[in-house]
């Protein structure tokens, strides 16, 4: 029994003797432990730039909250307005458009009522006497970004866009915007959703789903006297 006692306090000794010599761990997994140097990555681990990428993409298009903006627009002078129902964002936009250009004050029930979906004669018939015309440019793609900077920032004339996906539907049911400003890659938006500005990238909106009826592209022309009468007699 006492041989016992001797041997288990001889082994105490020695365990103390070691202990304030330094630890008995690997020095680099000693120092990884107490978190001095970084955790070697997993085989197949991402990186957390990538890891966050990947969330991101998964959760479709990040919106910021601090990219929302004042109820003014900026030089367009549009000024943004809430849709009154679940599907006249068209309506909501062609309004907002109009009024920038003409300086009248119409809403999604004034243009339902009197086109119904027809946006485009909408647009054309309401900003005739202006000296206005419209077109269709088209989807949107990576090309047509040099005509939407003229028109924006130079024409000072707002542009009807019709796109989808989470970041503009989170339906997926397609959403149409006014584009107000162009500033880089910075797109500036009136957006009927919300009844704000807010912001996005060419980028983001070069790769957004398609809208059921496409990702379209309404713009204004000027027009001279004669051809503003012509349009307004026959939108």
């Amino acid at each position: 029994m006492l041989e016992n006692v001797d041997r288990i306090t001889s082994r105490m000794q020695q365990l103390e003797v070691q202990l304030s010599s330094g630890p008995m761990v690997d020095s680099a997994a000693f120092q990884q432990f107490m978190g001095e140097t970084p955790k070697p990555a997993a085989k197949g681990a991402k990186s957390p730039e990538v890891a966050s990428n990947h969330l991101l993409n998964s959760r479709g298009y990040n919106v910021d909250p601090s990219s929302f903006g004042s109820a003014r627009a900026g030089a367009l002078n549009v000024t943004p307005i809430a849709q009154s129902t679940g599907d006249s964002c068209g309506q909501t936009s062609v309004a907002m458009s109009i009024n920038a250009l003409t300086g009248k004050n119409l809403n999604d029930n004034d243009i339902n009522s009197k086109y119904g979906y027809e946006l485009l004669t909408a647009l054309k018939s309401e900003t005739a006497e202006a000296g206005y015309t419209w077109k269709d440019g088209g989807e949107i793609k990576a090309d047509c970004w040099e005509l939407l900077e003229h028109k924006v920032n130079n024409e000072k004339t707002p542009v009807v866009v019709a796109l989808n996906g989470p970041e503009f539907s989170v339906s997926g049911r397609g959403h149409i915007v006014t584009i107000t400003k162009i500033d880089g890659d910075k797109v500036t938006f009136a957006d009927p959703a919300t009844g704000t500005t807010r912001t996005t990238t060419k980028q983001n909106m070069n790769n957004a789903p398609s809208h059921p009826q496409g990702n379209f592209i309404f713009y204004a022309d000027r027009l001279d006297s004669g051809g503003a009468e012509q349009v307004a007699a026959n939108p």
